[in-house]
């Protein structure tokens, strides 16, 4: 027998009493392993904040507020029963917030409001979340508005219910380049006053007060508005500069 075939013999040899031993038992597939250990519970709190400032900027709604016990680690989400999103974007520091939303977000924010989320580590060193409700709602300011009168806004999701009083029937609306037809339902009026109903979409909303392109029925114009929180985007005109001269004696 050459030196090969008795080595081979010998490996043969070897394997089979190690697979008869308990020490050279095949390997396992990990499923004997422990599982991993669950993540870290998140203590809910409440959140204290509050909106200090609303401006429009490239387009986008600037949002600006203050918090106590807040923390760097900030997102905004849509509330109220509409899906889970996050939205917006910005910066963030223990005690405050800059954060921006695009049209299409403040539409869906006047639908469904928004919920402000922050993660931090309290003093006892424990994973703590927590959130603050922002109410957001849509109005109208009068800009050259004398005789028609804004008589009720109502929400109807992803559309905003405006009711008018005028001085005639009105059957269309301008809202940022949009013409809407009025509704055809009735409604009791103030001796001398008709109502008029129109469903506008809060995209239009929207677009109509990032771009300040007025509101207009019969002749007359409104600015459309948003409230976030306790602010209230302010949309009238800066006053003009008046020049001062002085007399030179």
């Amino acid at each position: 027998m050459n030196l090969s075939h008795v080595r081979r013999a010998s490996a043969r040899a070897a394997l089979a009493f190690c697979l008869a031993s308990a020490g050279c038992a095949a390997p396992t597939n990990n499923l004997e392993m422990a599982a991993p250990p669950p993540p870290p519970i998140e203590i809910e709190e409440s959140l204290a904040l509050s909106v200090d400032a609303l401006d429009v900027r490239h387009g986008s709604l600037r949002i600006e507020a203050s918090m106590l016990d807040g923390s760097a680690d900030v997102s905004m989400w849509l509330g109220g029963t509409c899906e889970t999103r996050e939205v917006g974007r910005g910066i963030a520091t223990r005690s405050g917030f800059a954060w921006s939303l695009s049209r299409d977000e403040i539409a869906r924010a006047i639908e469904c409001s928004l919920v402000v989320r922050v993660h931090a580590i309290d003093e006892d060193g424990r994973r703590v979340r927590r959130t603050a409700p922002l109410d957001v709602s849509v109005a109208l300011a009068s800009d050259t508005a004398d005789e028609v009168r804004l008589f009720r806004l109502e929400s109807h999701g992803a559309s905003t219910k405006m009711t008018f009083l005028a001085p005639s029937k009105a059957r269309r609306l301008h809202v940022a380049g949009t013409v809407i037809g009025v509704e055809t339902e009735e409604e009791r009026a103030p001796k001398g006053a008709f109502v008029s109903s129109f469903m506008v979409g809060n995209d239009d909303l929207a677009r109509s007060m990032l771009n300040r392109r007025r509101i207009s029925l019969l002749g007359e114009h409104f600015l459309a508005t948003i409230s976030v929180g306790s602010m209230t985007l302010d949309v009238a005109e800066p006053e003009p500069e008046v020049p001062t001269s002085s007399d030179e004696g």
